[in-house]
């Protein structure tokens, strides 16, 4: 879904907000409170797949609180909700986030949704504290759940703490649109004879020479900020974060690797002279677009479904094409592994409609949900051809169906066939996708589990050392701070208690290999 470079960004809240989360459902615990919401007997239902002489189940209506995404709005009148009702007779109200703090008050105000679209990091954080009810103890209601779990053990060992509990159900299916490429204007290099860089030396230099054929442009860019660090990190070996060492399996901070601070040497030089655009840190999607489709960038990172979505905007000849990694520092070049989902639904703890909660929850993970909840209806979404489905004309690109009909947006689904939007893709897009396979880095970017009371052990310091990070590396970049200073901020980072959340998080890892 184009999530997971900004959802460390998206699970850190205000003091104040997770002071009155923790005050509200403490409140809620005393004498006559329910841990677990009863639930309502006359909206007992069955499995789906069960026949067709079963009593059609009772209606109800759930509201679901996802994020804001500015590039697909949230639409009312959605196709996919509209098809939800009609398989399982669920009405689907869907509210947004407004900002990172949306979910903490939503939960502090004692008028919680029914259901949450969430991240790993959200559910470790209120599910212990009773936010969200532990799915596990419900999964013999979810028989479609259960069959998918027990298929997919590495997805479940995401999704389960250390204690067992299940305080969230992670999407699955959709997580190759996630992967972040490189790309470039492949027309630009014909013109002028230019080669693929392979290196990021000779991405140095590919785009100085850039730089001297269009003195005005920028040839190198990306919107990400800070957060394309784990996009090009891993051709130097490491993420800069928190990840199994690839070579050691032991837990490592890649934010102190010689690797990275080579990487940020390169990156220095980028902006020095002019190669990379001056508002990279701030960069927005519209300011990149118009980067890309104005002959002002030839060079970039992004999500790989942004390669089409570019060449339908660009004119008279102009396109872009998948380029290799640069090889930064090592043996291998690479992409961050970014085959994996990170979205996932958590379900109130007060949430008084559990059955029909759990009833939409097993639809979404069922064969049929799947397939309509990727595909559509036949006759709205698509048609056959020759035995095949095939998507509508007014459906060119993936980004047609997430704004007109819902497909693919967060909360709408719970399995995803990613083939439905692999139909719509030409030759060059399905190039992008097999060679991006090559590419992938062997680790993926995600934190062990941690037990409740490790978590509340390390949450101030990791905060403290995360904004000691971005504001370090910005520094670096800009000039602002020489890196002759690099092994003072190493340094630094040791005093203020890397140590200890390496320890942490090794007893995590440990904890996860020891079950294996």
């Amino acid at each position: 879904m184009g999530i997971s470079l900004n959802r460390r960004k998206r699970q850190k809240v205000g003091a104040l907000a997770l002071v009155l989360v923790t005050a509200l459902l403490a409140g809620c615990s005393g004498a006559g409170a329910k841990t677990e919401p009863q639930q309502d007997a006359s909206q007992a239902d069955s499995p789906p797949g069960t026949s067709a002489t079963a009593k059609k189940p009772e209606p109800a209506t759930l509201r679901i609180l996802t994020e804001l995404a500015s590039a697909w709005p949230v639409q009312k009148d959605w196709a996919v909700w509209r098809w939800v009702k009609e398989k399982t007779n669920i009405t689907m109200v869907q509210e947004t986030q407004t900002g990172p703090e949306s979910m903490a008050l939503a939960i502090a105000s004692g008028d919680m949704p029914d259901l949450f679209s969430i991240f790993p990091g959200d559910a470790q954080k209120y599910g212990p504290q009773g936010a969200f009810l532990d799915l596990s103890k419900h999964l013999d209601k979810m028989p479609n759940v259960k069959a998918f779990l027990a298929s997919r053990p590495d997805v479940a060992q995401r999704m389960t703490s250390p204690d067992g509990e299940m305080f969230q159900l992670l999407n699955d299916g959709s997580g190759v649109s996630n992967q972040m490429v490189w790309f470039y204007r492949d027309d630009i290099f014909k013109q002028h004879n230019l080669q693929e860089p392979k290196t990021w030396d000779e991405l140095y230099e590919t785009a100085k020479k850039l730089k001297q054929l269009y003195p005005d442009s920028y040839p190198f860019v990306f919107r990400h900020g800070l957060g394309t660090m784990s996009t090009f990190a891993p051709s130097f070996g490491i993420y800069p974060s928190f990840h199994e060492d690839m070579n050691t399996g032991k837990m490592k901070y890649g934010a102190t690797d010689p690797g990275f601070k080579t990487l940020i040497e390169y990156l220095y030089k980028f902006n020095k002279e002019g190669l990379i655009p001056p508002d990279w840190l701030s960069m927005d999607y519209k300011s990149w677009t118009q980067f890309i489709t104005t002959n002002k960038s030839f060079i970039t990172v992004q999500y790989i479904g942004q390669i089409e979505t570019m060449n339908a905007e660009l004119k008279n000849g102009a396109h872009l094409k998948f380029m290799p990694p640069p090889l930064g520092k090592g043996s291998k070049p690479y992409l961050p592994k970014g085959d994996i989902e990170v979205f996932g639904f958590g379900v109130s703890s007060k949430t008084k409609k559990l059955d029909a909660v759990l009833r939409f929850l097993d639809f979404a993970y069922s064969k049929e949900g799947k397939d309509i909840l990727s595909w559509g209806k036949e006759g709205e979404t698509y048609t056959y051809e020759n035995g095949k489905r095939k998507l509508l004309p007014q459906f060119k690109t993936p980004v047609d169906l997430r704004k007109e009909a819902g497909i693919m947006t967060a909360g709408t689904y719970g399995l995803f066939d990613y083939e439905a939007m692999m139909s719509l893709s030409n030759d060059n897009e399905r190039y992008s996708y097999q060679e991006a396979e090559k590419y992938r880095f062997p680790i993926v970017e995600v934190l062990p589990p941690l037990k409740p009371e490790e978590s509340m052990s390390i949450s101030a310091l990791q905060d403290q050392i995360e904004k000691y990070y971005k504001t370090s590396v910005t520094k670096f970049i800009l000039g602002e701070t020489p890196l002759s200073q690099w092994d003072a901020y190493v340094s630094e980072l040791d005093k203020m208690g890397l140590q200890k959340l390496l320890g942490v998080y090794q007893t995590g890892l440990d904890r996860i290999k020891a079950k294996k």
